[in-house]
């Protein structure tokens, strides 16, 4: 490991991995490596013994994987209004970094994934969080877990004739479909008041607006729209080895934009005619079904793009 010393005139990526009891941080040279690394209580001198040890580092800038959780926010509010470079990580990249690597999983290692991918993807742009974003997480990852929760109790009633276990699941069922209704109603109000352009695109319902809201977050801070579509996971990766060339699919970017660019292109595989033409037509040229999904996620993540670029943005984020 690097000293300090060694890389005081360079710039020093400090890769943090967050959590709501700790938050572990490691500072990389991008010639050196590894240049120390810490492990702070997630409380207020916490953060402050945390920003005291990366001021020995000049020239540096910070990789957070999953900045907009609400555990990390103090964090990076912190960062954001004393005008530091804070960059997003998204949880899938760090996890490509242990799988390549077949290293086990402590946080001193996904600290210093989380500065590797930053490292490696320079294009990344700076988190730059809307006033909406945390409220449209909360409400799309509620949604999540509680549809979760519906699907399982609905699969546990199929399996019982028990009538005691019957009744009382079949009154979860009912409060768990009551409160997925609430969600839905509260993000379309959201979603109009922020992008109704979103909701007139074919193949988006205000779940999937508001998880690319969430996820996408202020669009300028994509150079274009090549970097958005890569944010996503969506951009197609060349595969070469020898005479032998593909074009595969993503795994990596922002997992829940992906999610969302699936969905849509799957409801509009079922409804809309231009898109079952084109997936006919590339099915008849050779292409494979995975294949055809990939370009079709692709071309949705570019309509996203140009979208919201031209979405006036409400009040909610004034």
């Amino acid at each position: 490991m690097a000293s300090i010393g060694d890389v005081a005139s360079g710039t020093v990526t400090i890769g943090v991995d967050p959590h709501p009891g700790s938050h572990t941080a490691a500072a990389l040279a991008a010639d050196r490596g590894v240049v120390g690394y810490l492990t702070v209580v997630n409380d207020l001198e916490g953060l402050r013994r945390l920003r005291e040890w990366a001021s020995q580092f000049p020239d540096r800038r910070w990789a957070i994987e999953g900045a907009g959780n609400h555990f990390v926010a103090p964090l990076v509010v912190e960062l954001l209004a004393d005008g530091e470079k804070a960059y997003s990580i998204p949880p899938a990249m760090t996890a490509q970094y242990r799988r390549c690597r077949s290293r086990s999983k402590d946080d001193q290692i996904d600290a210093e994934n989380a500065a590797k991918a930053l490292l490696a993807n320079p294009d990344l742009p700076p988190h730059d969080p809307t006033n909406y974003e945390r409220r449209l997480k909360e409400l799309t990852r509620s949604y999540a877990r509680i549809s979760s929760q519906l699907k399982a109790s609905r699969m546990a009633l199929k399996d019982t004739k028990i009538p005691e276990v019957r009744h009382v699941l079949n009154s979860v069922i009912t409060a768990l479909d009551q409160a997925i209704d609430t969600l839905k109603r509260t993000m379309k109000e959201t979603v109009q008041a922020i992008a109704p352009q979103l909701l007139a695109t074919v193949g988006v319902g205000p779940v999937v607006a508001s998880v690319v809201l969430a996820e996408a977050g202020r669009v300028a801070r994509f150079k274009d729209r090549d970097r958005f579509v890569a944010y996503g996971g969506c951009a197609p990766i060349r595969w070469e080895s020898g005479a032998h060339q593909s074009v595969r699919v993503n795994a990596g970017g922002n997992r829940r934009l992906n999610w969302a660019a699936h969905i849509i292109v799957t409801s509009r595989l079922r409804i809309d005619p231009r898109t079952q033409d084109y997936r006919d037509k590339k099915l008849a040229e050779g292409k494979t079904q995975r294949e055809v999904m990939r370009l079709l996620k692709t071309y949705v993540c570019r309509e996203l793009f140009k979208t919201l670029r031209a979405t006036h943005i409400g009040p909610l984020d004034a």
